[in-house]
């Protein structure tokens, strides 16, 4: 019985059945146990935009049958070799050898024609095809009489997906599936096409931990089968988990590659980093000297109260109170209720019961708009999309919430407004070469800043932070830890709702939701070093 409920949800990657599968799913193609020596051998890539070398001279290999982890901060090199190997772009200089054979890509079908397969965060499946349509997108198989062989699409499609572990209905349209099931849709379509090599970029970013530990069952067994798999992350308990190897690129030049299992984290840190950080949070954290904090516990003042929140469907009865200059966590596995919090409390969900008060007394917040003037700000999980406006440049971004402090008489003060940008974007730090620069060409972490200098600017007292590092560099993430204490140190009061466990464990007190509800509240002095009672809340 437990047999056939793992191999149901996927975990069974190792079974007879599962090695009859041979990558190609039609049965042709390379030998797939096929182990070790270089399957993409990287020479002296260069590239350069207007103003940035983003990759200067740079060498990789990448071998069959290992997991080789890329590492660095955002604007390292990363995104630029990945747009080269996967064909999106070409370099100034330097070649590319496939099986030592010399190879120039002109598109990404170039690439992928070369066995070269690329799963990015947003991925590229269309979502009104079945899962069957993407698998066999570009060759779907046809009769003799030159009709669509729908028989024979469902068949092999199944078998791709039933090798993954997978348990979906291949007829399915795409739009339908979690997020984990459309990535095995794009590992099914790669390994029909005889994938070689599989480019892998933040993969477990939106996943569920369950999910997480599904996937890496995946790529083993894919490793197992001769597969070459490059991974891109900034967590590197993933990388010292799943990786063999580890490349760090620093300000697009190589620093080095080392074996995991023979380098601290610490090693990794200092080498994307280019300083120990063994004195940070995160260095800190790394090695298990010691649990980080972000907050100093607050002075005991209610600020901010929830009393009996629900919403239409997921959140159930939800209380809590927050103090001023607390960090409060609000933790639980992804899908338990936290993003459908944040957006319920600062009014861009609706509400159907519940009371909320700020410094006492009673607010009604049914609009974002209500929210700001009660002094709240949401830096918002999907901060592309709902915390900035992309064509609109830094400047405009930054004070957007707060265009009636830069007005008079209906006239904007645009000295006023450039002196207080000018001023924030120095005081963050953050990395650009004009604050009127459009905030698209910045990086993520550079981005949710400006999400952040918004919300200074603004002088919210309560700030909501929803997964405030997802998708950021280890440097990022450094920078973001200090400014929140920053500003629970100036007074301010800060929700912080995230899934990354050593973000909750750094918080003054955690409140550990499932299913929509509270299961349990820790103070900090609670939680130990490895977080095993925040896990063990969770499972409930």
């Amino acid at each position: 019985m437990r047999d056939r409920e793992e191999m149901k949800m996927g975990l069974a990657l190792d079974t007879p059945a599962a090695a009859e599968f041979c990558i190609d799913s039609s049965g042709h193609g390379a030998d797939a146990r096929t182990h070790g020596g270089a399957v993409i051998r990287i020479k002296n890539f260069s590239k350069a935009y207007p103003g940035v070398q983003a990759l200067d001279s740079f060498d990789l290999d990448i071998n069959r049958g290992e997991i080789h982890a890329l590492l660095g901060q955002n604007g390292a090199g990363k995104s630029t070799l990945i747009k080269m190997l996967s064909g999106a772009d070409r370099p100034d200089s330097g070649t590319l050898s496939i099986d030592g054979v010399e190879v120039k890509f002109r598109s990404p079908q170039d690439a992928q024609r070369s066995g070269i397969f690329t799963i990015f965060q947003e991925l590229s499946l269309v979502p009104e095809l079945s899962v069957a349509e993407n698998i066999f997108i570009a060759d779907l198989p046809k009769r003799k009489s030159g009709t669509i062989d729908w028989r024979r699409l469902r068949l092999e499609a199944s078998k791709a997906m039933d090798w993954l572990g997978f348990a979906v209905d291949v007829d399915s349209r795409v739009s339908r599936l979690s997020v984990a099931q459309k990535q095995g849709v794009e590992l099914a379509k790669a390994l029909h096409h005889q994938a070689k090599v599989v480019l892998l970029d933040e993969p477990s970013a939106a996943l569920p931990q369950p999910d997480v530990e599904r996937l890496f069952k995946v790529l083993r067994a894919l490793k197992a089968r001769g597969l070459a798999l490059v991974y891109i992350s900034h967590r590197l308990e993933e990388v010292q988990e799943l990786c063999g190897i580890a490349t760090v690129l620093r300000d697009g030049k190589k620093v080095g590659t080392w074996t995991v299992a023979d380098t601290q984290p610490t090693d990794l840190v200092r080498a994307m980093i280019g300083r120990d950080l063994s004195s940070s949070l995160i260095g800190a954290a790394a090695v298990g000297a010691k649990k980080p904090r972000l907050g100093s516990g607050g002075d005991g003042t209610v600020v901010f109260s929830v009393k009996g929140l629900c919403d239409e469907s997921t959140l159930h009865g939800l209380s809590f109170e927050l103090h001023r200059g607390e960090v409060l966590g609000i933790t639980g596995l992804i899908g338990n209720g936290q993003t459908e919090l944040a957006a319920c409390i600062f009014g861009a969900s609706e509400r159907v019961a519940g009371e909320l008060s700020v410094g006492g007394e009673p607010v009604r917040i049914r609009t974002p708009g209500d929210a700001i003037k009660a002094g709240i700000g949401l830096l918002p999980e999907e901060r592309k999309t709902q915390g900035l406006v992309l064509h609109m440049s830094i400047e405009s971004n930054i004070t957007m919430a707060s265009h009636p402090a830069f007005s008079r008489f209906m006239v904007l003060d645009h000295g006023k407004e450039k002196k207080v940008v000018d001023e924030m974007v120095s005081a963050l730090r953050v990395r650009t070469p004009s604050a009127r620069q459009p905030v698209a060409s910045l990086s993520g972490g550079n981005q949710q800043k400006v999400v952040l200098a918004k919300w200074l600017v603004s002088k919210c007292g309560i700030l909501i932070f929803a997964e405030p590092t997802r998708g950021v560099d280890i440097g990022a993430k450094e920078e973001i830890y200090h400014l929140i204490g920053d500003f629970v140190r100036g007074g301010g009061s800060v929700i912080l709702i995230s899934s990354e466990m050593h973000e909750a464990m750094a918080c003054d007190r955690v409140l550990v939701m499932s299913r929509g509800r509270f299961v349990g509240e820790l103070d900090y002095e609670d939680i130990d070093v490895h977080a095993e009672a925040i896990l063990n809340l969770c499972c409930q």
